[in-house]
């Protein structure tokens, strides 16, 4: 159960002493890493140490989502003949 020292919200779960928050479940199984770009992740350690094993960065939803639009607009030029010199001319 939430101790009865937390702050209260003013929200509904706030309220409801049987709800409980992620960190309070199982706070050993979550680790927190700093992105490159400086905003802190916070993953799961078994998801940690197999994104590690497999030679991925630890990035936070930002930079995986501008990693992922860049190699889509890499491949998308390579199959439609695009070459990098043109591109720069964009």
């Amino acid at each position: 159960m939430i101790e009865e020292d937390d702050s209260y919200s003013g929200s509904y779960a706030s309220r409801n002493a049987n709800l409980r928050t992620l960190d309070r479940i199982c706070g050993n199984a979550a680790m927190s890493v700093y992105c490159e770009c400086g905003r802190i992740v916070i993953l799961d350690r078994s998801e940690m140490k197999l994104r590690l094993s497999l030679g991925k960065e630890l990035e936070c939803m930002t930079c995986r989502n501008a990693r992922i639009s860049r190699e889509i607009d890499a491949l998308n030029d390579h199959f439609n003949g695009v070459d990098e010199a043109d591109c720069e001319l964009f």
